[in-house]
């Protein structure tokens, strides 16, 4: 049975996420060389609400539903010295947590009644500190969004580490 499968690709990659047998719809900001299964790429840096509403028009018009969606954020490599005090880092960081939320809003209604995310991302790290404060804020949004929804989506959160 094939799957329709969104992965947004933030930083790094990871080949588990991937299902062989899935129709994959891939956001990210650059081409993925890696992955060599059949998908739909779109490009996006993530802070431009537009690419997203774009994107989400995309999706419409080639799934009727869709059964996970997949988020990929690892092997985020900072400069120590420099990463707590730039401010364009840190606005970018938070600007993409608000866009990815809005994102996933304007997906519900392509939901399956059984449908999963998966989080793929690294392990914490007090030294990232902004990385931390993404990975909390979306699992947590993610956990009010499966209580909202309860009565009509099954939702299954997967975070892999």
């Amino acid at each position: 049975m094939s799957n329709n499968q969104i992965l947004i690709i933030l930083n790094g990659e990871d080949q588990t996420v991937l299902s062989e047998n899935s129709t994959k719809i891939i956001l990210a900001k650059k081409k993925q060389e890696n992955i060599t299964h059949d998908h739909t790429l779109l490009q996006t840096n993530f802070d431009s609400l537009d690419d997203l509403i774009k994107a989400n028009t995309i999706i419409k018009s080639q799934f009727s539903k869709i059964d996970e969606l997949v988020i990929v954020y690892r092997n985020i490599h900072l400069n120590m010295i420099s990463y707590q005090y730039d401010y364009n880092h840190i606005k970018q960081n938070y600007q993409e947590l608000i866009n990815i939320i809005y994102f996933i809003n304007l997906l519900i209604p392509l939901l399956k009644d059984e449908f999963r995310f998966v989080l793929s991302f690294e392990k914490d790290n007090h030294y990232k500190v902004h990385f931390n404060n993404f990975k909390g804020s979306l699992i947590k949004y993610l956990e009010s969004l499966k209580l909202d929804l309860v009565k009509s989506i099954n939702i299954d959160i997967k975070i892999l580490n």
